[in-house]
């Protein structure tokens, strides 16, 4: 099935890939999910995470399975983040 889904996306590497995604309940859920991960990821003697991943929380449209899976993203997740290679 074919639908828009709020999507958090995990990317991380070098150079940066999307390394993982899921489809989230919403916004909200995204965005607390989202602060959750940066928030265990950080050294306990850092303010903040200096490393290379990047996470968002994008409306896409995805192909998904009966388990809510994502199979395919209709949407250009490269395009949608501004991450298209010149």
């Amino acid at each position: 099935m074919i639908k828009e889904a709020i999507v958090l996306l995990m990317f991380f590497g070098s150079p940066l890939s999307l390394q993982e995604y899921t489809v989230r309940d919403g916004l909200s859920e995204c965005l607390k999910a989202k602060r959750t991960i940066e928030r265990n990821v950080k050294s306990p003697h850092a303010r903040e995470y200096t490393g290379t991943m990047r996470l968002a929380c994008k409306k896409l449209e995805v192909e998904v399975d009966e388990e809510n899976r994502i199979i395919r993203f209709i949407d250009d997740v490269d395009k949608v983040l501004g991450l298209e290679r010149r």
